[in-house]
């Protein structure tokens, strides 16, 4: 008698057992046709949104002059303009724009831009971090050090014409990502610009081997490191080049290379209306 209510009980939890997995099994079935139909409910993620979530996370780091943004970061314009911002800039540059320098005594009114430079040997992008630059004491030391020193708000680096048909692509790359890194070690709060450089005279007659095609190059691998390393952009090649790719003849000083008071004052002019 036990033996059969046993087997009746058995059969009773086996037959529960049984019915929860077909509902199971046409919950499932109704769940993926009404999948099939194209339909979802509301607060429902799935993976693209997930993907696009974190691509609009991503983007609200934009202009934080963050390492490793991986997008283009152009210089912010501001519409009021303010002539203080460009004197409150320190530059490292080549010898092609150092006609700043005069603009600045000119209009600076004692504001204290500060102008680095080399030491009359040039100033290559693939060892631009461990070349000497002229510090305002006139002392040889590398930039970082005196960013260090000086602990600027924003450094706004303009080279790489400078060895440039000496250079290879990953040279540059490297050697300007070293110059932007080094700088951050020593000052991190210091932002730091990098510009696309000017080009030369349709005949110029220089010997170190530049061309249109060598600096249109250059800028490729200069908005190359912007992305690496999260630097804000500033376009000053679409100020001083014409459409051809050639310095504008407006803009030409006799070297064929270096740019003149007028385009000087139109990049003093552009930092007036960009800055952070």
């Amino acid at each position: 008698m036990k033996s059969r209510l046993s087997n009746a009980k058995n059969l009773i939890w086996a037959t529960a057992i049984l019915i929860c997995l077909l509902a199971l099994l046409l919950g499932l079935i109704f769940s993926m046709s009404r999948k099939s139909q194209g339909k979802r409910e509301e607060g429902t993620i799935v993976l693209g949104q997930i993907d696009r979530n974190r691509q609009a996370a991503d983007m609200s780091l934009v202009g934080l002059d963050t390492p490793n943004a991986k997008t283009l970061i152009p210089l912010p314009e501001n519409s009021k303009g303010n002539l203080e911002s460009v004197f409150g800039m320190t530059f490292l540059c080549d010898k092609t724009i150092l006609g700043l320098r005069n603009y600045a005594t000119q209009y600076a009114d004692g504001l204290t831009a500060q102008i680095w430079t080399d030491d009359g040997s040039g100033l290559r992008a693939k060892d631009a971090a461990e070349s000497p630059i002229v510090f305002v004491d006139g002392s040889l030391i590398r930039a970082a050090d005196a960013a260090m020193v000086t602990r600027p708000k924003a450094m706004v680096l303009y080279l790489g014409g400078d060895g440039l048909a000496e250079t290879t692509q990953q040279e540059f790359i490297d050697g300007y990502t070293r110059l932007i890194e080094s700088i951050r070690e020593a000052s991190p709060s210091t932002k730091v610009v990098v510009c696309s450089i000017g080009s030369i005279s349709s005949n110029y007659q220089g010997g170190d081997g530049l061309t249109t095609q060598l600096i249109a190059s250059a800028n490729a691998w200069i908005r190359q490191v912007c992305v690496n390393t999260g630097a804000y952009y500033a376009d000053i090649a679409s100020i001083v080049n014409d459409e051809y790719g050639y310095l504008s003849d407006t803009f030409l000083t006799p070297d064929g290379r270096s740019i003149a008071a007028a385009g000087i004052a139109l990049i003093a002019d552009y930092f007036r209306f960009h800055y952070i």
